[in-house]
């Protein structure tokens, strides 16, 4: 029987290397020290998202091998800790499993002995722990780009492809690019900054939200930032020419461009861009308005932004829609002083107030 108090460890036991990454709003790793906290219950999982924790585990043996890639997410208590019993009950079934498996080999260490797992039977576990989850497609291929680049392997066969249209828009047909191949693209974006800013107008729609989707999870400069803002700029400019609703209601192109800059380091050109995307007809948009709060959650700080932010949401979107945002951002302690700060303003309108009384207490506005 394994003497392992957590995933980590059995994990190390089995003589796989290991690293931890977040993908609730972006791809990011966790330290080492920030995941053994958070797995002994010592810690909040640095990075909570609608009341979870949305890991990416990649493994790779110890003596060589293909790596493994498992994707869980753990429900977190009202501290934004991981829940112990789940934790406890889990590796349980995981012990009893790689015990009934067989394919374990005992090893002695000190008094006691312990199984080394087999990969095979980890995974046969872990696919009846009803903790699984499948990550959005792009987040996915963002997170097999990284691995690549960590382990210090060539990027995927599609890679060749993206970068040939990146050169040419014009002579090949988008329809033949594979996501993964734009994944690729986006997780070496510094080897190509000159080309990424200087045809990012040139893009087709649906690869510049592809590539947009997968930037979110990267730093990216002020160059290729800039390029992206001016195509957002270029699709609410769009927008704001359109002679229907059903023109003006296709923001797709804007929410790609929030999703683009999130993780940017122009923080100054980011910011201006939200308050332009809040003072244009794209504000009304829940796609839009949930790229805000779910990726640029770190701009909420700013209180005169959470204070637009808040109006378009109380006044386009509905009751639930508010609910959920909110209840995510409120576990954020910075976000969740700047959204009482503007709830509270006595200037704030009154769908606000509305809906936020109805987010504490199902009826009555606040005062």
């Amino acid at each position: 029987m394994s003497t392992a108090a957590t995933l980590s460890a059995l994990i190390a036991e089995a003589d796989f290397n290991l690293r931890w990454f977040d993908l609730g709003r972006r791809l990011r790793p966790v330290s080492r020290a920030e995941a053994e906290a958070f797995e002994s219950g010592a810690a909040p999982w640095p990075h909570p998202y609608l009341r979870h924790a949305w890991t990416g585990l990649l493994l790779w043996p110890k003596e060589g091998g293909e790596p493994i890639v498992w994707f869980l997410r753990l429900p977190l208590d009202e501290q934004g800790k991981l829940q112990l019993p789940v934790r406890d009950g889990f590796l349980r079934r995981l012990d009893e499993a790689l015990r009934a498996s067989g394919n374990g080999q005992p090893r002695c260490g000190g008094q006691s002995q312990r199984v080394q797992p087999s990969a095979e039977a980890l995974d046969q576990a872990l696919q009846t722990s009803g903790l699984l989850y499948e990550p959005a497609p792009e987040r996915q291929a963002t997170f097999h780009a990284r691995s690549s680049l960590l382990l210090k392997r060539p990027a995927s066969s599609h890679y060749t492809r993206a970068l040939a249209y990146l050169e040419n828009p014009q002579d090949m047909a988008w329809e033949q690019l594979a996501l993964q191949g734009i994944a690729d693209l986006a997780a070496r974006w510094q080897e190509h900054r000159d080309l990424l800013e200087r045809r990012m107008n040139d893009l087709a729609p649906p690869v510049f939200i592809s590539l947009c989707q997968c930037l979110e999870s990267e730093t990216i400069d002020h160059r290729i930032a800039g390029a992206i803002a001016a195509r957002g700029r270029r699709a609410i400019a769009g927008n704001l020419a359109a002679e229907t609703a059903e023109e003006t209601g296709n923001h797709a192109e804007v929410t790609a461009a929030i999703r683009g800059l999130s993780h940017s380091v122009a923080q100054g050109l980011r910011r201006q861009f939200l308050n332009e995307v809040l003072q244009s007809a794209a504000a009304t948009d829940g796609e839009v308005l949930a790229a805000i709060g779910s990726r640029c959650a770190d701009e909420l700080e700013d209180s005169a932004l959470t204070s637009a932010w808040l109006a378009s949401l109380a006044k386009s979107q509905s009751q639930s829609t508010f609910n959920l945002l909110l209840t995510d951002l409120m576990y954020l302690a910075p976000v969740r002083t700047s959204i009482l700060t503007a709830v509270r303003d006595p200037q704030r309108p009154e769908s606000v107030a509305g809906a936020f009384g109805k987010f504490l207490h199902g009826g009555d506005p606040v005062h």
